[in-house]
């Protein structure tokens, strides 16, 4: 009897051990199944990621580059093309590389804004009567800073695809081009600017600065404050020229001018000094829920 049961205990110890490493090989390959599902979940991460090379994402522009005053130039990842035809398709659906290039070079909104700016006042010094009788210098001044200086910062701001900032300088520019022009000339006596002409000429300005204006909606504070004021100086003049009222043509609209100028001066200061720390120390109170500077469309 005692024989039987050893042999029986011992048989109760081999199925315990058995069972025991049948237990184990389930822990491992459990263990093992899991490793292999969070490969699997790696790699299909991967292989997203590679699909989506050289593909645009809003949500990461929107989430990234403009919830900064900053921003840090991009690298793009080219993907491989089988033809120049695919390469210039595909630098036309996206940003080319010259655009990239340019972008990383710097802001051209602060030459714009104090050539805005420098142009504003001066013509407001002068219809505030603080500038007396203008030479040739203080009209010079206002064809190269207003026209042609924002000209320029207009093209560039065109070609880096920011429609608000370069259709603001590109219209000012004109504005103060044509203002060179005429005021100039009728200084020499030559009569190119009748005065029936000029309630047409500064409605005009009015209705085309209206866009200017509701685009600034989505930029900021001083923006919207600078073209606010521009826009009611052009409908000003504009009363004020028809019923050749000189109060309105003179200090009421010098006034309007020197707030507009100084407004515009301090964008200026505004963007050069926080680009150049890379912080908003000066504050420009966005209206974007973004935080959007400027608007970038």
């Amino acid at each position: 009897m005692s024989a039987v049961l050893e042999k029986s205990k011992e048989e109760e110890k081999k199925e315990e051990e058995e069972n025991k490493e049948e237990k184990k090989e389930e822990e491992n390959k459990e263990e093992n199944m899991k490793e292999e599902i969070e490969n699997e979940k790696e790699n299909n991460i991967k292989e997203e990621k590679k699909e989506r090379i050289g593909e645009t994402d809003d949500t990461f522009i929107k989430n990234y580059s403009y919830k900064i005053m900053y921003k840090v130039p991009q690298e793009k990842n080219i993907q491989n093309f089988n033809s120049n035809l695919d390469l210039f398709l595909y630098n036309i659906k996206y940003y080319s590389l010259l655009v990239n290039k340019l972008d990383t070079y710097g802001n051209s909104i602060p030459l714009g804004s104090f050539c805005f700016s420098i142009s504003f006042i001066l013509i407001g010094f002068n219809e505030c009567k603080v500038i007396k009788n203008p030479d040739y210098f203080f009209y010079y001044i206002i064809f190269l800073f207003g026209g042609l200086g924002q000209i320029i910062s207009g093209i560039l701001e065109y070609i880096k695809g920011r429609t608000f900032p370069s259709n603001l300088y590109l219209l000012y520019g004109i504005y103060f081009i044509s203002f060179f022009y005429f005021y100039k000339n009728n200084e020499n006596n030559q009569e190119l600017f009748p005065d029936k002409m000029k309630p047409f000429y500064y409605g005009s300005w009015a209705v085309l600065s209206f866009p200017i204006l509701i685009g600034s909606l989505k930029s900021n504070v001083f923006y919207l404050f600078q073209n606010l004021i521009s826009f009611s100086f052009f409908i000003v003049r504009c009363i004020g020229e028809y019923y050749i009222y000189n109060k309105l043509n003179g200090i009421v609209s010098g006034i309007l001018q020197l707030i507009t100028g100084f407004t515009s001066l301090y964008i200026c200061i505004n963007q050069i000094i926080n680009e150049a720390f890379r912080f908003r120390l000066i504050p420009s109170l966005s209206l974007d829920n973004e935080g959007n500077d400027i608007d970038i469309n």
